[in-house]
Parts: C-alpha cells; structure tokens; sequence
C-alpha cells in the first residue's frame, strides 16, 4: 500500500474514502496542489503520484448540468505529468 494512503487509514482510523468528487480539471489542479505542498516535505514526488494515481476520480457536474468536454478533461487528465511540473 501506498506510503500516504496507509498513513491517512491510520490517522482516521480507517475511515477514509480514497475518491474525489470534481466538477473539473481546476478542482483536480487545486486538491493536488495543496496535498502536494503538504505531502512534500515527507513523502518523495514518486510517492504522491503513486498517491494520486490511484485515486477514483468521480466526475460530479454543478447543479446536474452536465458538461461533456469538463468530463472529458477531467478523465483524461494527467496526474503524473502535472505533479512532475509543480
């Protein structure tokens, strides 16, 4: 198990859902940006996209209006290549 992941589990005493619920890539870009400034001092860069890269990513649209291309965007994205270039 991943480093993080076993930490959070401890911390919370199991209690943790390893999953986001976004409406777009902007929110993916902002939950990564703050756990990674949180994360980096302990963990290596290979460690948190391992975090990341499991994470179930669950496309959650605002007021139920669907948008295709956000979607999209927020599916396909790239963690690994985002986190290599913070």
């Amino acid at each position: 198990m991943n480093a993080i992941l076993e930490e959070i589990i401890n911390r919370r005493k199991g209690h943790y859902c390893h999953a986001l619920e976004l409406e777009n890539v902007y929110e993916l870009e902002y939950v990564i940006d703050e756990l990674y400034r949180e994360f980096e001092t302990n963990y290596s860069q290979a460690q948190i996209i391992d975090f990341f890269s499991t994470i179930q990513i669950y496309y959650l649209p605002a007021e139920g209006k669907e948008n295709p291309r956000e979607e999209n965007e927020l599916y396909n994205f790239n963690i690994e290549e985002y986190i290599k270039n913070l």
